[in-house]
């Protein structure tokens, strides 16, 4: 962790610490302890230390990860949304039954002007009971449209469920991603400082120029540099990995999705939307033209009225107990066009959201269509970048023993050490682009992501 002091002439020009009057965290430079591997086995290549810890446990696997995203807030709201939307498809049901309504009443009254009129003081209480034996089908309808809201909330639960397994696996590839470039970059910075230590001592024994050692040294400082932007990154995808799953995010298994079947299944995003716009159509029931007919029975108790007993005029305005049993039939004759508008204008919004669906079930034949290229052309690169890769650790061998035996200077050794940690860290990339592929495939095809993770 100590810094790296150029100096020129007794001038010292650069510190690596960049420690400035304490002002910067050492500890940010230090390496992370889960990724960094100094040294890897002759044989071993970085893809085997994607997933190697020293402490097995608490390493969680691609299939863990999507069963803890089931929890995400996300998917909690659209729970929510179903069961308001069962409520109020539940309210619909209550239509059915009859209301039943209860009230009370004072009225006071003053007379001075008649003696056959006094005054009186009358309370009274009452219950009526309202039953609609008919609205037009307004309501058959309107549970209708409210059965078609809660199957598109579920649906909408279901594909939003799926685009999210679908970014935390991204996500998920990223990681590995990020995690074998930075073990690349890490190998690399291992080299250089070795080679400045080699150099150093050369130079020191008058046996290769101080340019010579600058440059590795400028080198080393460069590959310092994009190791901690890409540690920067990494902890991104980790806390982007965290936000996803509600978890803490620290070891990950490496693990591949299991190749998909060539099917397409309607996607829930296309059933969302025509059980939206079949709910639109069945509002257009509601509103009816016919009559509606309520039968209502209204019971009326009239306290404090013996003050009227004497008086029957009075006795038979207010008696002690009175019931009103009826039959009410009210019709709409006319109401400015108001209800042919209102069915015009869901007729519209019905006709616009078939027109979404159309444009999106083209979209779905699209979609399956180019990540099955998209696969197809992911097998291409790992080929590509496997060959790479051979050949840039084969070249890498022979320019490493021409530049110990000095046979060649350092740019070369140093082009020839970039290019192998590039090719593997491209070959580690390949990989994790082909399973993305699979996964879009999957989601954009239909199909459950689930299914196709151990």
């Amino acid at each position: 962790n100590q810094g790296l002091i150029i100096e020129k002439s007794g001038e010292k020009l650069y510190d690596s610490s960049l420690n400035f009057d304490g002002r910067v965290n050492m500890t940010t430079q230090k390496p992370l302890d889960d990724i960094f591997t100094p040294v890897l086995e002759p044989n071993a290549t970085i893809r085997d230390a994607l997933d190697a810890y020293d402490d097995p446990n608490d390493v969680l696997s691609l299939k863990e990860l999507l069963d803890k995203a089931k929890d995400n807030y996300t998917l909690q709201a659209k729970d929510i949304a179903i069961q308001s939307a069962e409520a109020t498809r539940a309210s619909v049901y209550g239509g059915y039954l009859p209301s039943l309504d209860v009230g009370y009443s004072f009225n006071s009254t003053k007379r001075n002007t008649s003696s056959w009129q006094p005054s009186m003081n009358t309370h009274s209480a009452n219950a009526s009971l309202n039953w609609v034996l008919f609205d037009g089908a307004a309501r058959e309808f309107s549970l209708l449209s409210n059965n078609a809201l809660v199957r598109a909330a579920i649906a909408d639960k279901g594909y939003s469920q799926e685009v999210l397994f679908l970014q935390v696996i991204s996500a998920y590839y990223d990681y590995f991603t990020l995690k074998g470039q930075i073990i690349a970059m890490e190998q690399k910075k291992v080299n250089i400082s070795a080679n400045v230590a080699r150099i150093q001592v050369l130079h020191e024994a008058g046996l290769e120029t101080i340019d010579a050692l600058e440059a590795l040294k400028a080198e080393l400082s460069l590959t310092e540099y994009q190791l901690e932007s890409l540690r920067l990154n990494f902890e991104q995808i980790k806390l982007q990995l965290s936000l996803y799953t509600n978890t803490d995010i620290n070891k990950l298994k490496l693990a591949s999705i299991t190749n998909p079947q060539y099917k397409t299944i309607q996607s829930l995003n296309i059933t969302m939307q025509e059980e939206r716009a079949q709910s639109v159509e069945h509002q257009t029931g509601t509103l009816t033209y016919w009559p509606t007919i309520t039968l209502f029975d209204t019971f009326t108790w009239n306290f404090n009225t013996s003050n009227l007993s004497n008086n029957q005029i009075l006795s038979y305005s207010y008696p002690k107990k009175q019931n009103v049993f009826g039959v009410s039939v009210t019709w709409n004759i006319f109401s400015g066009f108001s209800t042919n508008r209102q069915k015009e204008s869901l007729r519209l919004q019905s006709l616009m959201l078939q027109k979404s669906i159309e444009y999106a079930k083209i979209e779905q034949e699209n979609n399956v269509k180019f990540y099955k290229k998209s696969i197809e052309a992911a097998l291409s690169q790992i080929r590509s970048a496997e060959a790479s890769l051979k050949s840039a650790s084969i070249s890498f061998e022979t320019i490493a023993q021409k530049y110990n035996a000095q046979l060649i200077n350092y740019n070369d050794y140093l082009d020839s050490l970039s290019a192998k940690y590039n090719a593997e860290a491209t070959y580690i990339q390949s990989l994790n682009n082909y399973e993305l592929q699979k996964a879009n495939y999957i989601l954009y095809s239909g199909q459950t992501l689930s299914d196709y993770v151990n």
